[in-house]
């Protein structure tokens, strides 16, 4: 299967973030993909390939000491959740199989 076939899916939010963050997701991932409601960044990704990795490096100097909040990407030819938890200024990243997450979720 062709890369560009694949579906990954990247969704998250984090608070408190302002432009200078709206702007650095943006510019990594697309700004169709990404909206700010009042303090709340939102991201919504769904198509072919999408570098979350390359997303949280773009946010994370913006984070503030007060910010929380995740950032799923899914990847669907991989079968991989890999997870950006963030508190404060700092992003934890975690990875696990699909059929491993959904089992630990009760699905």
């Amino acid at each position: 299967m062709a890369r560009d076939m694949i579906q990954e899916k990247v969704y998250g939010s984090v608070w408190p973030a302002g432009q200078d963050m709206l702007r650095a997701a943006a510019t990594a991932i697309g700004e169709e993909w990404v909206e700010l409601e009042g303090d709340l960044l939102r991201i919504a990704y769904e198509g072919p390939y999408c570098d979350a990795q390359e997303l949280a490096d773009a946010i994370a100097p913006h984070l503030t000491p007060d910010c929380r909040g995740r950032i799923d990407h899914i990847d669907m030819d991989a079968w991989r959740l890999t997870r950006y938890l963030i508190t404060g200024t700092q992003m934890k990243k975690s990875s696990a199989g699909l059929n491993h997450v959904l089992a630990y979720s009760g699905h």
